[in-house]
């Protein structure tokens, strides 16, 4: 019924073979037998001529090697396509068998980047060979002990790109005057300035030097108080302008107050309103000398409330200074209570508690806070430091 090169045809055309070398796929199509006969009988009505000269063409293309993929002819007959390239699937399979390594063959490629994810971790460590973030922010100092001991700053940090996320904030604290070295340690405490917006930034800036702060200013606050950049100037406006109007400060003196103690600025208010209330009303100071103590020692306002008061009340009642004297010496107010009763007690047993500036025998409050045991003893006591220490031994 068919002619022979029709037959010739048809064996040849038994199998399709598709190669994906981008997928290294291999599919075989395996047509039906009404489906070859179709295909057939559209070759012999379009008296398409296939000699012998094409079958050995078609074989002298399965020899040649894998490497290079040809260029496959698409050609249609009757709605059908047809590959010119038609391969030996069995050939194929040995060639790919043949060239596939063996398990103990040895590997010449660098699998150093294949490895499993990480599983979950509590600290940088891990990811440190190969996040350059973390390589980079280690060149700078940043201390990140310091940081895992915080909830969610790591999840935070390590999805970041350095050049993309972090570069141009370094260069932010850089421009307000924040030396090289202490980069490191003002990321260890702020890193979440990585969340905020550059021009956010720097506008909180410029809205210091508006209000005539100066670069050294701006410079120390920042150095500081890290936390001051986060936040915005509505709310700084809203603390400085609360401290002015409290404390009947003036433009000067709200700078004074910023730059000696910036952490005061940007502290809890509820605490700052309890300890004025205190310094006032509890201890009795008076406007006058409330001011005295928060321009001269505004650490006062961010210690415990009640840690305060009973010094003070250690300070007035036994040891007999008045506020005026507190006043101008208020670092007394923020010593340990129990450093101050073992030196007191020392000094009145020597009959040497004298405090008083203007009369003989004057001991000032700040040796009580600040001397070691031997300059207090040897300047102030006129005894030795082994005579204090057994005294301590008898309390």
């Amino acid at each position: 019924m068919f002619s022979c090169h029709s037959i010739a045809v048809l064996r040849r055309c038994g199998r399709h073979l598709t190669l994906n070398m981008k997928n290294l796929e291999v599919s075989l199509t395996i047509p039906t037998i009404s489906q070859c006969s179709k295909f057939a009988t559209d070759i012999v009505d379009q008296k398409k001529v296939i000699d012998y000269s094409s079958v050995n063409q078609l074989q002298a293309s399965e020899a040649k090697s894998t490497d290079s993929v040809p260029k496959v002819d698409h050609r249609t007959v009757a709605n059908y396509e047809y590959d010119d390239e038609i391969l030996d699937v069995d050939l194929l399979m040995e060639k790919l068998k043949r060239d596939r390594p063996g398990p103990l063959d040895p590997c010449d490629s660098d699998l150093s980047h294949l490895g499993p994810y990480l599983p979950a971790t509590f600290n940088f460590a891990a990811y440190a060979n190969k996040s350059p973030m973390i390589q980079k922010l280690a060149e700078l100092g940043v201390n990140f002990a310091k940081i895992e001991k915080r909830n969610g700053l790591m999840k935070f940090l390590l999805p970041l790109d350095f050049e993309k996320d972090m570069k141009y904030h370094i260069r932010f604290l850089n421009d307000c005057g924040v030396p090289a070295d202490y980069l490191g340690e003002f990321l260890t405490k702020n890193p979440l300035i990585f969340k905020e917006h550059l021009d956010d930034l720097y506008t909180r800036i410029r809205y210091l030097s508006a209000h005539n702060f100066t670069p050294d200013m701006i410079t120390r606050i920042v150095m500081k108080n890290p936390y001051w950049v986060m936040f915005s100037t509505k709310r700084i406006d809203a603390r400085l302008g609360h401290f002015q109007k409290t404390f009947k400060l003036s433009g000067k003196e709200i700078r004074k107050l910023a730059t000696r103690l910036p952490k005061l600025i940007t502290y809890n208010m509820n605490h700052v309103n309890g300890n004025t209330f205190a310094v006032k009303e509890e201890m009795g100071f008076e406007d006058y000398q409330t001011k005295i103590l928060l321009l001269n020692h505004p650490s006062i306002w961010t210690k415990n409330r009640s840690f305060v008061v009973e010094v003070f009340d250690y300070v007035h009642n036994i040891m007999k200074l008045s506020h005026d004297a507190i006043t101008q010496q208020p670092l007394i107010l923020t010593c340990r209570l129990h450093r101050i009763k073992q030196r007191h007690m020392f000094l009145k047993k020597l009959d040497r508690a004298q405090y008083d500036p203007e009369k003989p025998l004057y001991v000032p409050l700040r040796s009580i806070v600040l001397d070691s045991d031997s300059d207090f003893c040897m300047e102030f006591a006129k005894m030795p430091v082994e005579t204090f220490n057994r005294f301590l031994k008898s309390l």
